[in-house]
């Protein structure tokens, strides 16, 4: 699905009234934006009369005509409701923008042009972020494009079935000189294709994006793109050898041969090693169906499963945006292990003991504890590389997943980001959570600790560590912290921190169970994917 053609126009010393009546002809509906009422009579002083009428008007989404056409014939009033108490932050554009796309759409509208009455504040700086430098609104401006962009978006299961979705053909904005010179229209575009990609991954059910089907769409995604080299494992036996704990939770799926799993490396080299700052490697958790196993989901929590998949779907998204904005300053690697958690006559059992690539003897304790199985060899691969590549430039590794419901019950629906000590040194999370709040893909910082390691250990000397204990993450104290714990040790990073006397290597834990949908539906039917977290990670380390 092509993105519409964006526009931006800029104005000076109050002049967007003149600015909107030279472009209105272009398009078909004006959006305006505001946050005071009294900015917006300003404007447009025919809803003046409408304000006095009603004082209630213009709270919500607005639709407002105009027998002049002056700015325009049909206007959408679309309130960002306040942005400077103490809970506010960027996401009142994003929602707002959202909003309005979706019923500019509904009204027929196929060109809408945006504007605003009044461009926020940016005198102070940021109640939130970590960086004294960023303000709390200084990229309004993407957030609403992107906002508006994501309203018009439909995934590749929906676009297949409907055919023709509607959709904008152009989107034109405007807004003051000082506010557009800081905007990029490349780096909108280039986080919204990576969201895309992600949601057309992890919005459809669980055949339609099964591994191979994923894989397939990977290949097709990237064939003609240069900068990112893109290889596929399908070798079931490749992966038994180099994949064991991923090998143990996709046994079962092996009887089926449409759900056999696949594992995708991608790879972009900065055009100028000389100007490489870092190597970040990601790896993504792509379950595309958990069933929980053996240790079966039930009472209806097996529902939303297919959804599993979204780590290695934002993962395979950021790749995306990063061919298109072509960093100078950093080298990445990802990979993605596509596999199914079924239930069958082969599948792992709790009480089996499995030897990671790391060497490490791995107890299973809980079947319904896959993520950590499936990311943590391909995390012990990259701690390799990261050992080989010896360019001289730190090292910072990251699992991204949809993986505990404890991370749901914590933060609701943030996405948590947590560090070992040498990236917590390198502040890695405070990056995530800062770009995360200005762009409108909010986290929150959470800490491992050490009895996030110590309660892994081996109780016997038949195992190295256990996987999981004989509860679901939500009732489990630190639910969400001590999986990072496990990966960590099993994948062999836990000699590699400050106190090494080799390499350090970082290592940070994204868990998007809470970001990467909607928290709630319509009525009984999934919740939405929100391509989480392609548009943080892009401001973290691509800007």
């Amino acid at each position: 699905m092509e993105l519409p053609k964006v526009d931006l126009f800029t104005h000076d010393n109050n002049q967007l009234l003149t600015t909107l009546k030279e472009k209105q002809s272009s398009f078909d509906g004006l959006i305006v934006v505001y946050t005071n009422k009294d900015d917006l009579c300003n404007l447009i002083p025919a809803a003046k009369t409408y304000f006095e009428l009603d004082a209630s008007f213009g709270d919500a989404l607005q639709v407002l005509f105009s027998e002049t056409k002056q700015p325009h014939a049909r206007m959408l009033l679309a309130p960002t409701g306040s942005l400077y108490n103490d809970f506010d932050d960027a996401r009142r554009f994003k929602d707002i923008a959202f909003a309005a796309g979706k019923k500019a759409l509904k009204m027929g509208m196929k060109s809408p042009l945006v504007c605003f009455a009044d461009e926020p504040c940016q005198e102070t700086n940021s109640q939130w972020t970590h960086d004294e430098n960023l303000k709390e609104y200084q990229h309004f401006l993407e957030v609403t494009m992107l906002g508006l962009l994501e309203s018009c978006f439909e995934p590749i299961d929906v676009r297949q079935f409907m055919k023709n979705v509607e959709t904008f053909e152009r989107l034109g904005f405007v807004a003051s000189s000082k506010n557009a010179n800081s905007c990029s229209i490349e780096r909108v575009a280039a986080i919204e294709a990576g969201r895309r990609i992600s949601k057309d991954i992890g919005n459809p059910d669980p055949e339609k994006m099964s591994p191979i089907n994923i894989a397939k769409y990977i290949e097709e995604q990237f064939k003609d793109i240069d900068n990112v080299k893109v290889t596929i494992i399908s070798n079931i036996e490749e992966i038994k050898k180099n994949y064991p704990l991923a090998h143990a939770v996709t046994r079962a799926s092996l009887a089926v041969e449409r759900h056999h799993p696949r594992f995708v490396h991608f790879e972009y080299k900065s055009p100028d090693q000389a100007k490489v700052k870092e190597n970040l490697y990601f790896v993504g958790k792509g379950v595309t169906y958990d069933t929980g196993g053996a240790d079966i989901k039930c009472s209806g929590h097996m529902r939303d499963m297919s959804r599993d998949k979204c780590g290695a779907a934002a993962v395979a998204g950021f790749f995306k945006t990063i061919s298109m904005l072509s960093p100078e300053k950093v080298n990445v690697t990802g990979a993605i292990a596509l596999v199914r958690n079924s239930v069958g006559p082969d599948m792992y059992v709790s009480d089996e003991v499995i030897v990671a690539r790391s060497g490490k003897r791995v107890l299973v304790g809980n079947t319904d504890a896959e993520g950590r199985m499936v990311m943590t060899d391909l995390l012990c691969e990259f701690k390799e590389r990261a050992l080989a590549d010896g360019n001289g430039k730190p090292s910072f590794l990251f699992t991204c997943a949809t993986l505990t419901g404890h991370a749901i019950r914590a933060y609701s629906g943030y996405g948590i980001t947590l560090d070992n000590g040498v990236a917590r040194q390198h502040k890695i999370s405070k990056r995530v959570y800062d770009a995360g709040h200005i762009f409108a893909d909010p986290f929150e910082i959470s800490t491992l600790r050490r009895e996030d390691l110590t309660c892994v250990h081996a109780g016997s000397s038949n195992e190295d560590l256990v996987s999981a204990n004989d509860k679901p993450s939500t009732m489990t104290d630190r639910g969400h912290q001590y999986p990072a714990g496990f990966m960590l040790q099993a994948a062999g990073l836990e000699k590699y921190g400050v106190d090494s006397k080799e390499v350090s290597i970082g290592y940070t834990h994204l868990d998007i169970a809470g970001s990467a949908e909607t928290i709630g539906s319509e009525g009984w039917s999934l919740p939405r994917v929100t391509g989480s977290p392609v548009a943080a990670l892009t401001g973290a380390f691509l800007c």
